[in-house]
């Protein structure tokens, strides 16, 4: 719920406390829609640890057309059965998209906005000035990620170069070997 006196750890919303795992752009037809960088502790992608996702947009979008985005992809990977979107009901999803609406700004060209992941809490957002939100539920950590990083995502070329897969993103992620 959108909530600007929630807590969260510091060190986690600061970019310089983070390793970048890797970066890419997101493209649909001759479309540009945003550069994401995913980020660690260890510069590693590890499902279980905390790990944070940066969106910088290349265009104008309004926070419900993220929202509402954001929640179409969740409910499309629930159907075509990523394991983890399946056994979230479709109505939970619906409420997730209605407190994202809640609080997620419309942006503009050079516009970042952050998802801080705690993968056993939830999500915490945040522009380039302050906290947005958060929606603290571990399934939606798992939805949300699986947005960009499940090998079903609509998007394989910037799943791999976030991952830094060398097969385009095909491989499934798993924890991260030492």
């Amino acid at each position: 719920m959108h909530d600007k006196n929630f807590s969260v750890d510091m060190k986690l919303t600061d970019g310089a406390n983070w390793l970048v795992v890797g970066e890419g752009v997101f493209s649909w037809s001759v479309f540009r829609f945003y550069r994401a960088r995913l980020m660690s502790a260890s510069g590693r992608f590890d499902p279980e640890l905390p790990y944070r996702l940066e969106i910088t947009y290349l265009r104008r979008l309004s926070g419900s057309q993220i929202s509402q985005v954001t929640g179409a992809e969740m409910k499309r990977l629930a159907q075509a059965g990523v394991a983890s979107c399946v056994k979230i009901p479709l109505n939970t999803i619906d409420t997730w998209v209605k407190k994202l609406e809640q609080f997620l700004p419309d942006v503009s060209l050079s516009d970042q906005l952050v998802g801080v992941f705690q993968p056993a809490q939830g999500v915490w957002f945040f522009d380039a000035e302050h906290a947005l939100g958060h929606i603290a539920e571990p399934s939606f950590v798992q939805a949300f990620t699986a947005i960009w990083l499940d090998p079903q995502t609509r998007a394989p070329k910037l799943r791999g170069d976030l991952l830094k897969l060398a097969d385009n993103g095909n491989t499934q992620f798993s924890r991260a070997s030492s």
